[in-house]
Formats: C-alpha cells, structure tokens, sequence
C-alpha cells in the first residue's frame, strides 16, 4: 500500500465497518421487507457499499499476482464488499426496474467470486466458479443438459456439510475474539505470545468469512436466476399491455370520425354478418363471405345481432327475471309437477280409557297373541322352502 494515502484507506476501513453493522441489524430485524423503513434502511446500506465498492477500485487492492498472504487481515476482509453490496441489493424491492437491480446484484456476486478465484481461495472441488462466471448462455445450457444429478445432489451434500463446519468454526472464533477484547493491562512475554495468537485467530476468522460468502453466493446466483426470469417475464407482459393498450386507442374511432376500409369489420355491430369468428382469437377471421363480385365463400348464417347488440347495451351483466313466481308456478301446475289432492286421511286411534279394564284387559290380551304369533312365525319363514317344486 502507498503511505501517501493514508486518509482514503483508512476511510474505507471505517465505512466497511459501518456497512457490516448496518446489515448485520438489517439481517436481524423484525420489519417487514416491504416496510418503508426496511427498504430505506437498505437503500443506504446499498449507498454505503456502493462507496466502499469505488473506494477499493481506486485503492485497487487486489491483483491476480498477489495471494492472501501478502494481505493484511483489515485489506482482506474488503474482498467481501461486492458480496454484501449484492446482498444488499437483493433487498430492495423496486417493481418498476427489478430486472436492473438484479443483474446489477449478480454481477456483484460474480466479481466477489472472480475476484476470490484469482486469490485462490475458492475451494474448486465444491464450487464450480467456472459454471457461474460463464458468459455464453448456450454453454451454460450445454452443461446443464449434460449435469448428472446424481453427482450434483453428491455436490450439494458436501457443500452443506462444508457450510455447516464453516459456520461452528466462525462461532468459535467469534468467541475467542470476544474473550481477546475484554483483556487489558500491562503486556508481559506471555501476552505478546497470546497477541500473536489472536492475530492469527483474527485472521483466520477473515479467511472462514470469505469462504462462507463464498457458499452462500452461489446460493444466491441460483435463486437470483430464477428470480430474474420471472422479472423479465413480468416486464414484457406489461410492455405487451401498454402496447394493446395504444394500439387499441389508436384503432378506436373518435366521437364522430368515420374509420377507415382496414378497421372497417373491427368497429361495425354487424361485423359477424359479413365475417366468421375465428374461434382461437375471438375476432373476425380475415377471409370474406362474399367476394367482389357477390357471391358467397363459404356457408354463413344470417342473424339479427346488430339489433340484439343494440338492445343489450344499456342492459346488466347478469341474467334478467322472464315470469313472476305465480306465473312459474301456475305453469308447472299445469305441466303436472304440482301434487295435490289425495284420498282422506285415516282417523287417529281412540286412546283407551284407564278406568275402562275390559278394553285394557282385550288390549293386552291382542298383543300377547301377537307376540306369540311373532315368536311361533319368525320373518321370513314362509319363505324357507315353501314353494319348492
């Protein structure tokens, strides 16, 4: 590093510092992503990085012939400004130019990666960096035609088991870093020995974060490509909208103006007496009924829709009452599917007397000859064999 320009690097130090806590507390936070507060919180956070990101490509830090080693742990960790500034990006969440901010999140994805291959810290056995810095989509689809999935879902295995190690290794040492700067006093032998000691830690910290990036943007790339196409699908259905929307204010006659011969079976009521509907547009098909000399082209029917779509201008969208309810009842009557009438209904069964004991006693006696018909003729025992030949 040149020591001419201590002011620039040393800002830079401080505004990534800035930019780690501010997306750490916007990981963290319990606001919706669509919450104004949420998106202006990430809109500077983009803003920050986005300083960071000039300031490192005026410093030019990084170079193909330099390795990490001959980085101090401060320059290191500012190879992981392109990966939060994609974060980041990813957060906000503009509908209007969604396809720009995600091409400009993947392209800081790639240059974090590009930049990370170039030290050599890419481990090239779990990451396939060449896959996703590749330019030429017919390579890349290629390649995804000729994938094995079984060796993918090997890769993906390893590469999780890979980002979990990472992950307990960067809590260790976040601990031990925490433990190191509570420390305080005088400095003895034993305690250089152990200032050494936290350097290397605090090293080694930078190098695990680097890796974990790593992992979690080619996540990222994945879901970014996915995300993007959806992007780009809903940006041309609108420009599709908008230009069936001008089209058809531009055919639509205005008050009072006579359209012309080419839109003339596109605005006349009557347009289906002299053209077919095509049935997969809806609309007139191009070929005539008649041609110029009168005759017929091909079978027609004769309607009177011009007063039918007349008619139902100024009518409701819904189906229209025909007959009051008398009137449908009075003809299903006659129709038959009206029952009435009947024979008289039977006479409801005297009750017996309680002081009458002759009628009581002859009630009792009726069912007990009924019970012992019941059990002499059990159901269905006229039935067993009576009528074999």
């Amino acid at each position: 590093m040149d020591s001419e320009t201590p002011a620039p690097e040393s800002s830079l130090r401080v505004n990534f510092a800035r930019a780690q806590r501010q997306l750490q507390t916007i990981n963290k936070s319990e606001l919706a992503s669509s919450s104004v507060e949420y998106q202006s919180q990430a809109q500077a956070l983009v803003k920050l990085l986005k300083t960071c990101t000039t300031q490192v490509d005026q410093l030019s830090l990084f170079s193909s012939n330099e390795t990490p080693d001959d980085y101090s742990t401060s320059e290191l960790k500012l190879l992981l400004v392109s990966a939060y500034l994609g974060e980041a990006l990813q957060k906000l969440s503009a509908s209007e130019n969604r396809v720009a901010i995600l091409e400009e999140a993947a392209a800081s994805y790639k240059k974090f990666l590009l930049t990370a291959q170039l030290l050599g810290i890419v481990d090239k056995h779990a990451v396939d960096v060449e896959q996703l810095l590749t330019a030429d989509s017919n390579a890349s689809s290629d390649r995804s035609k000729a994938s094995d999935p079984g060796r993918d879902r090997v890769q993906k295995i390893e590469r999780f088991k890979k980002l979990r190690a990472l992950q307990l290794s960067i809590t260790e040492l976040e601990a031990k870093l925490a433990g190191g700067d509570g420390a305080a006093g005088g400095k003895s032998n034993k305690e250089e020995d152990s200032d050494d000691d936290m350097e290397e830690v605090e090293r080694d910290h930078a190098v695990k974060l680097i890796e974990l990036k790593i992992y979690q943007v080619v996540d990222d790339l994945d879901i970014l490509k996915g995300e993007m196409k959806m992007a780009q699908q809903m940006e041309e259905m609108k420009r599709r909208s908008a230009g069936n929307s001008e089209a058809d204010g531009r055919s639509r006659p205005g008050p009072g103006a006579l359209p012309d011969e080419a839109s003339d079976g596109e605005w006349r009521l009557d347009s289906q007496a002299y053209h077919q509907i095509d049935p997969r547009t809806g609309r007139p098909s191009v070929r005539p009924v008649f041609n110029s000399k009168g005759q017929p082209t091909q079978p027609f029917v004769l309607t009177n829709s011009r007063q039918a779509i007349k008619d139902s201008v100024f009518r409701p969208g819904w189906a229209l009452p025909t007959m009051t309810i008398d009137e449908y009842l009075k003809q299903e009557e006659e129709r038959g599917g009206i029952i009435s009438g009947g024979g008289k209904e039977p006479d409801a069964k005297p009750e017996i007397d309680d002081n009458d004991y002759e009628a009581l006693d002859a009630e009792t006696m009726k069912k007990r000859e009924w019970d012992e018909f019941t059990d002499n003729n059990p159901r269905g025992a006229g039935n067993r064999g009576g009528n074999r030949g």
